[in-house]
């Protein structure tokens, strides 16, 4: 980078952004150097929060575009998921790295539209994706790339939370998730996107159709969804999402010839085929966070956990998904 400090934007200053902001703030020779949001209050009072742990408060602006003027290294998009489009786009060409929450967009084409940009920019776009942080998909995909249950004939993909009531609960703050139209869907494009990414990170193999049933309120908000996948090498997997359920549950399981690979979000376990009960593997403590992960990619001192082009092919199969829920048919993955 130009200067050993990295200057960074947030747009967005709701709830995903306090969260990441905590993160940044724990990290070194980084400044926060404003904080940008429609509602203008929002944004003070995320300025005010970063002001009592650092020696220079944020500026505020209630229009990112005017942030975007500040000297930034890198913007952070912490919007509805609707926004993230066009935040992302205008942060490339004003020559700034970008860090979006997920998902990276609400469609595939605007989704192709940042890869590409950010690739002609030669700018690096990371995506919130953190599962893939977690220990035990970590492990798992190192096992499934070594071979270690065979060839890999199914995969079951479940999540299952209280996500509708969650959100209810948080008030006007989560409104906007309740309007498919900004949310970009439900529980599908919400929670939903981490599950389709681990799905497709840790088995290494894209997804070529699809075929969905969702259940949905009257507002059109999906809030359970069951689809079949074809996955490339025709290994089908089952995915299974219901924001709805009383307890959480967020598990991938890998049936090979020779065995069978479990992980949860915290445990990895594996039966090798050999006869004995299967055994679960004591993981290390999780590492870096999402946000760390991130400044270090952006100081040449480690690759993106979740680069845009990775999550483009999230983006395909979820909105694939939704699709072949509409129409009733089998969908292909573009």
């Amino acid at each position: 980078m130009a200067t050993s400090v990295l200057r960074i934007g947030i747009a967005g200053c709701g709830q995903a952004a306090r969260i990441h902001v905590d993160r940044l703030l724990d990290q070194p020779d980084l400044e926060i150097v404003g904080c940008a949001d429609s509602q203008r209050e929002s944004a003070e009072k995320l300025a005010g929060r970063i002001a009592e742990k650092s020696s220079k408060p944020p500026a505020v602006f209630s229009d990112y575009r005017e942030l975007l003027e500040l000297p930034l290294d890198a913007l952070a998009v912490f919007t509805p998921h609707l926004f993230h489009y066009r935040l992302t786009m205008d942060a490339l060409q004003a020559g700034c790295h970008v860090f979006v929450e997920k998902p990276l967009s609400t469609n595939s084409q605007e989704a192709a539209d940042i890869v590409s940009l950010a690739r002609g920019r030669q700018r690096k776009v990371g995506v919130g994706h953190q599962y893939r942080l977690r220990p035990s998909l970590i492990e798992a995909r190192k096992r499934l790339a070594a071979d270690a249950i065979g060839p890999l004939r199914l995969v079951t993909a479940v999540m299952a939370q209280p996500w509708l009531a969650k959100q209810q609960g948080q008030g006007a703050e989560s409104s906007w998730r309740f309007d498919p139209k900004i949310a970009g869907g439900g529980l599908l494009s919400d929670a939903g996107d981490h599950l389709i990414d681990a799905l497709l990170w840790t088995s290494g193999r894209a997804a070529h159709e699809v075929f969905a049933v969702q259940s949905k309120l009257p507002t059109g908000l999906d809030v359970v969804t069951a689809a079949t996948i074809r996955l490339a090498g025709d290994a089908p997997a089952t995915l299974a999402l219901s924001g709805v359920s009383r307890g959480s549950l967020f598990e991938l399981t890998f049936f090979g010839e020779r065995g069978r690979i479990r992980a949860t979000d915290v445990v990895f376990e594996i039966d090798d085929g050999e006869g004995a009960a299967a055994r679960q593997v004591e993981l290390p403590a999780a590492g870096e966070s999402i946000d760390g992960n991130f400044l270090a990619a952006l100081r040449g001192e480690a690759p993106l956990s979740c680069p845009a082009d990775e999550a483009l092919d999230t983006v395909r199969l979820s909105e694939a998904i939704a699709r072949s829920a509409a129409a009733g048919q089998v969908v292909q993955v573009v």
